[in-house]
């Protein structure tokens, strides 16, 4: 997007007007028609029974079977003319039998449809058609079925009433058909793959239609905006009294090869199994054979048993690389998708309303990456620096895992295990010289050296409806290593359970909500040792935490608050997320918000929220921060959004690895996003946050965007580019070296190293598909990321006596020359994805995969001061290592 100079001032001038104009909302409020109450709105649809010859899935409705089921249209728009009759026109026919559920619909369209074809499962600018089925009529959890006017499909969940996935994938047939009028669409889906008790009557129903170049959004059973609760505002569907549920055996094995080049590499690795069995060639080459199998079997008829044998997720797009200089652990996505069906149903209850700096949830019971989580590096296993890793698989493999998914009852059950075998670290031991002659006693030699525990993983969750106004759910997780040695004193031979009992409850309007959530954890069999905020944790430990939050999210008027509560030994990260334990956290928010559409905007919103953090005991304040947030959606689909973070002083408990704290600065940040609109060939989106320490120098800049391109109606993609840069913070670059059998050394005075830190990240990432057909697509993954890190004058922070008294930054001396730290860092990394994926036919699928990955840390002899040619450099520079993977793989699906 073309701007001038002009045009950027005025583009300021509107983000400071939207808080204003957002904060004078009374007096602009939009004038519009008051709309009825929610239950007029209310509809049912008529389903038929299929009989006489079958349906072809050709997009048509052309064959006699369809007149049995009524044409049912009279569409309602939410966007943007909210409560407006369709400005064209949708209708619908809904069919079943023993085996399928049909549905069908014809779109006008005198001016042609958006046809924009991706590859499946990806929200697109386009025309579609949709419908959400709640088949066990809980009004919490629903099915989606989408179909784009160029064909593409779209699955997903629906839970909690108001959340979505797209992670629950199914086999299902559509076509779409071009006609006189518009375009039309069939779609077939297998009974096996639904969830229906046994004698249903009636399901929750409703029908969208998009009209992308309007960005209209209409809706069979009209739900006006603003209004709380999604699934459980479905209109309704009957005639389908004798639909039965469908309990087939789901089969869908794989069979891959694959061929990995590593360099450099210091020896032969030895073969060994893993996801794919691997045959080492020589130091450099490798060859692999993998196979394995999924099934699945519906147990009852709201009861699912999923199941898989040594998966491979060699298809699945890498990480994306980020520099991490908090004292936090990264927290990445599940991209798996044997682990993402399905996730929803472990998903806890009490989910935080605020995100950003100290927002989010306090802490996650299940993450499932934790189940083939990274292999050990070469610190944690404390290799000697002649010790060099040959081989050694970047994850844990899965050999087993089963899940079991559905309702018992009125009760929401899932069950998850998995099971996950030792994986060895193949070691180059250097030479062992006998004697000061330097005759090598033992020669180089590669060992194996078990680098995990093999474990069994649990997850359980149930939660069962109260009524209409309620929810109370438990779930509990394990951790059991098997077969470990105590001897090697691997991190991960302890055994690890937590237990959680939650409740929601909320008004039958939704407007008013409150979650209830307390937790329980304890800790066998682990290496005792001390945590960075100071706790001495031991063998054997146990923890808790409870949190509540109580909101109102009305038409026009929100609010919420949150407090969360976790004790010193608190632990779920075995196979949960959280960053830290030892922590009150307290948060609030009020706000305005106009969801329905007006002269002066789609919709807005105004917020003004606190957060404060404390250590367990109170002793110390972690945070304070208040801040205020605004965002307008144009009536030209453009967004903004912007806002101001104050925090006062506080201090870090973390920083220095042992609970000493070290006092931080006040600070303010300045923040904002906008986007143009998205029907638009080509997209913007821009990021940015700005921000001050005082009275010390400090500051933080980020700077992003996307370009979000569509050159033509089969190719699409986007392109990220990320500049963050912190200077000035001061951060610890030494620990005070620990005496012999020493733990804790806060027990004796002692002394810091720290240094005022300069870092900046660069990051290009470009994404793309080329859709040949709704079934066959070409995806591309490419990033490039640089990251340097430098210190400044290096300066000492000493503790004259035993305790953790606050270290202040005034009182830091600098550091005498003779005891300077290398502490300077450069990353790089660069990483290729290439995959065709062909569904040959419906839930079967060819892979053909390309990956490439370059790396490269250096931690030593990094000159001072940042240089961003010199953090390119090291890509081709001493130490890197580049790894090329091909995979060409094809699953076969088959129900018996």
């Amino acid at each position: 997007m073309k701007c001038s100079s002009g045009s950027a001032v005025l583009s300021t001038q509107m983000r400071a007007t939207l808080l204003l104009l957002a904060a004078a909302a009374p007096a602009v409020a939009q004038a519009q028609k008051e709309l009825p109450p929610e239950s007029t709105f209310i509809r049912t649809a008529h389903a038929a029974r299929r009989t006489g010859p079958g349906i072809e899935i050709d997009g048509r409705m052309d064959e006699p079977a369809w007149q049995a089921a009524p044409l049912q249209d009279g569409f309602t728009q939410v966007t943007p003319d909210e409560g407006r009759p369709a400005t064209v026109r949708t209708a619908f026919r809904v069919l079943w039998d023993d085996e399928y559920l049909y549905f069908g619909a014809v779109c006008d369209d005198p001016e042609g449809a958006t046809a924009t074809l991706s590859r499946r499962d990806r929200f697109i600018e386009g025309d579609s058609v949709q419908f959400d089925l709640d088949t066990t009529f809980d009004r919490r959890t629903a099915y989606h079925f989408q179909v784009y006017a160029a064909g593409q499909q779209l699955d997903a969940i629906h839970f909690n009433d108001t959340d979505m996935t797209t992670d629950w994938d199914a086999a299902w047939d559509s076509a779409v058909a071009q006609t006189p009028s518009g375009w039309s669409v069939e779609m077939r889906i297998p009974l096996r793959v639904l969830r229906i008790p046994e004698g249903a009557k009636i399901m929750g129903f409703n029908v969208y239609r998009i009209l992308s170049r309007r960005k209209e959004e209409d809706q069979w059973r009209f739900r006006p905006q603003g209004r709380q609760g999604d699934i459980s505002r479905l209109g309704l569907i009957d005639g389908i009294e004798g639909i039965r549920p469908v309990r087939e055996l789901e089969l869908r094995p794989y069979v891959g090869f694959k061929a990995v080049r590593n360099v450099p590499t210091y020896a032969t690795p030895r073969s060994e199994l893993g996801s794919c069995a691997t045959m080492s060639f020589d130091r450099q080459r490798q060859g692999g054979v993998c196979a394995g199998l999924d099934f699945r079997y519906n147990l009852a008829s709201d009861l699912a048993l999923v199941g898989t044998v040594n998966p491979d997720f060699g298809q699945v797009e890498a990480d994306q690389r980020v520099l991490n200089l908090t004292t936090f652990e990264t927290f990445f996505p599940e991209k798996r998708p044997f682990f993402l069906e399905g996730l929803d149903l472990f998903k806890p209850a009490l989910r935080a309303d605020l995100g950003g700096p100290n927002g989010g949830d306090a802490y996650q019971i299940f993450y499932s990456r934790r189940i083939g989580r990274g292999t050990p590096t070469h610190d944690d296993l404390d290799l000697a620096d002649e010790q060099k890793i040959v081989y050694q698989q970047p994850f844990v493999p899965v050999l087993g895992a089963v899940k079991m998914t559905g309702t018992l009852a009125s009760a929401s059950v899932g069950l998850l295990t998995a099971f996950e075998p030792r994986v060895f670290a193949q070691v180059l031991q250097p030479a062992t010289p006998c004697d000061s002659s330097g005759t090598p006693c033992l020669p180089e030699r590669v060992d194996n050296m078990r680098s995990t525990e093999a474990r069994f993983t649990s997850v359980a969750r149930v939660r069962n409806p109260l009524g209409d106004y309620g929810l109370a759910g438990v779930t509990a997780t394990a951790v059991e290593p098997v077969l470990t040695s105590p001897s090697l004193g691997l991190a991960d031979r302890r055994h690890a359970h937590v237990g959680e009992g939650d409740l929601t409850l909320y008004t039958s309007d939704r407007v008013w909500e409150t979650d209830l959530q307390a937790v329980g954890s304890t800790l066998h069999g682990a290496n005792a040792g001390l945590l960075r905020d100071g706790t001495l944790r031991g063998s054997t430990s146990s923890g808790y935490a409870v949190s509540g939050k109580l909101r109102r999210f009305g038409e026009h008027g929100i609010f919420g608050v949150q407090g969360d509560l976790l004790s010193p030994e608190f632990n779920v990260n075995d196979l949960g997320f959280m960053q830290r334990a030892n922590l009150f956290r307290g948060m609030g928010f009020a706000g305005w918000r106009d969801p329905h559409t007006g002269p002066n905007w789609q919709s807005a919103q105004l917020i003004l929220g606190i957060r404060e953090l404390h250590d367990y005991s109170f002793a110390h304040r972690l945070n304070r921060d208040v801040f205020v947030d605004g965002w307008v959606n144009t009536n030209s689909f453009w967004f903004w959004e912007t806002g101001f973070d104050v925090w006062s002083p506080f201090v870090d408990d973390r920083e220095l690895e042992d609970g000493t704290p070290i006092k931080r600065q006040a600070s303010w940040q300045w923040f904002g996003y906008l986007s143009t609109d998205s029907r638009k060939p080509v997209q913007v989106q821009f990021y940015w946050t700005e921000g001050r320490s005082f009275p010390r120098f400090e500051r933080v800049n980020q700077l992003g965007g996307t370009l979000v391109f569509r050159p033509m109606p089969r190719l699409d993609g986007t392109l990220d580019l990320a500049y963050n840069e912190n200077a000035g913070t001061i951060r610890q670059i030494a620990t005070p070296a620990l005496l012999p059998g020493e733990v804790d050394p806060t027990r004796r005075a002692r002394s810091y190293v720290l240094a005022p830190q300069q870092a900046r990240s660069v990051s290009a990432t470009l994404r793309a598909t080329y859709s040949f057909t709704p079934h066959l697509t070409l995806q591309a993954y490419g990033q490039l990321f640089t990251a340097g890190i430098s210190y400044g004058n290096q300066l000492s922070a000493i503790v004259d006596r035993a305790g953790r008294p606050t270290v202040k930054l005034d009182q830091l001396v600098p550091l005498p020359p003779d005891q300077s730290v290398d502490a300077n860092e450069r990353q790089v990394g660069l990483n290729l994805n290439l995959i065709l994926r062909w569904e040959w036919r419906t839930g079967s699928t060819f892979y053909l995969v390309y990956a490439h990955q370059s790396s490269n840390d250096v931690t030593s002899g990094v000159p001072g001061g940042l240089d961003y040619r010199g953090d390119l450099s090291a890509l081709s520079g001493a130490g890197v290592t580049h790894g090329d993977t091909i995979l060409v793989k094809v699953d076969l699906l088959s129900a018996l």
